[in-house]
């Protein structure tokens, strides 16, 4: 999987701080997310993880109303000059998700979910 633009690269060259998991830290914040093994989370009924990888492959927990929560694959790219990040399914391509994003060090990230 490669990013769009005139050269080809990996999308974990582009932003290398961005790969890995990231787990969502609501009690330090409203959309922190910290390093999956940076800490041991308390328990919750759903706590949001993506684990993006640098071949542009995304695995994230699926919210299940019946609390059967799951991971699941799709594909991400950046968008908007690099400040968003597009999920997609893989399979139809269909957008599933916007995220605006900022690095705040190797262990903290910020992602904002776009309508």
């Amino acid at each position: 999987m490669t990013c769009f633009g005139m050269f080809t690269f990996s999308c974990g060259d582009e932003r290398p701080d961005l790969i890995g998991c990231w787990t969502h830290a609501y009690e330090e914040g409203q959309n922190l997310y910290k390093a999956c093994d940076s800490q041991e989370f308390e328990v919750s009924w759903f706590r949001q993880v993506y684990d993006f990888k640098a071949d542009g492959t995304v695995s994230y927990l699926v919210l299940h109303p019946a609390d059967a929560h799951y991971m699941t694959d799709a594909r991400w790219e950046f968008a908007n000059n690099r400040t968003e990040i597009h999920i997609r399914d893989i399979q139809t391509n269909e957008l599933i998700r916007k995220l605006r994003f900022s690095i705040i060090d190797k262990e903290n990230m910020e992602f904002v979910e776009l309508p």
